[in-house]
């Protein structure tokens, strides 16, 4: 069984190795976390060549080879041949490096489906058992969680950072949390009613004795 874990790639150097449209989806959701991404393949679509030459990328144009690893937190091994992401990712789990072998066995981590709202991020997982599965589950819930739930993650966690001070006492907001977030809510996440759902929040800091600076009045 796998642990789930949310990783901070911002910044961090990745290797994609592979340059066709599996490897265009991989690079895209490294790109969209603010990795630095470079591809090693000796051929590569139109859409990776673009995101090359846009300058998003780095591409080396070369079959890989273990004198091509430097400091990468990840490599994903996303070619359709399993003779060469094999080697890629021996190499790269023997340096330390957190290995993804696309459709394969070999690596040591697999990247979840996920829905993402702005910081507001699901993921899903099957642990590798059916990848169709997981895509499934995504869809249908990609409909209910529209984008005012990022929308209303920021104004939630505006309020949390007031809270800490206008209720000091952790017991306390967890109870006010349990009050607010209510299948209510979620209804007004639903409909991008986040006027109302300040409201909410706002006669709840008053019936706990607080007022926040941010109050509808």
């Amino acid at each position: 069984m796998s642990y789930p874990i949310n990783l901070d790639v911002a910044g961090k150097n990745c290797l994609v190795v592979g340059g066709g449209k599996v490897a265009l989806r991989k690079i895209c959701g490294l790109l969209e976390a603010g990795a630095r991404v470079k591809v090693i393949a000796p051929e590569i679509c139109a859409e990776v060549e673009k995101l090359f030459r846009d300058g998003k990328i780095l591409w080396t144009r070369e079959n890989f080879s273990p004198e091509l690893l430097g400091d990468e937190l990840i490599l994903i091994a996303a070619t359709n041949n399993p003779e060469i992401n094999r080697p890629a990712a021996e190499v790269a789990r023997a340096k330390k490096i957190l290995v993804n072998v696309v459709n394969s066995s070999g690596g040591n981590f697999n990247v979840p489906s996920r829905i993402r709202r702005g910081d507001f991020l699901l993921t899903i997982s099957t642990g590798a058992n059916s990848p169709a599965f997981a895509k499934f589950v995504r869809e249908n819930l990609e409909a209910e969680l529209g984008e005012n739930f990022g929308a209303g993650l920021k104004i939630i966690s505006r309020y949390r950072r007031e809270l800490k001070q206008l209720l000091p006492n952790q017991s306390a907001r967890e109870k006010f949390w349990r009050e607010v977030l209510t299948p209510e809510l979620w209804q007004l996440l639903k409909s991008g009613e986040l006027t109302r759902l300040e409201e909410i929040i706002n006669n709840a800091l008053t019936t706990f004795g607080a007022q926040s600076p941010h109050g509808t009045d």
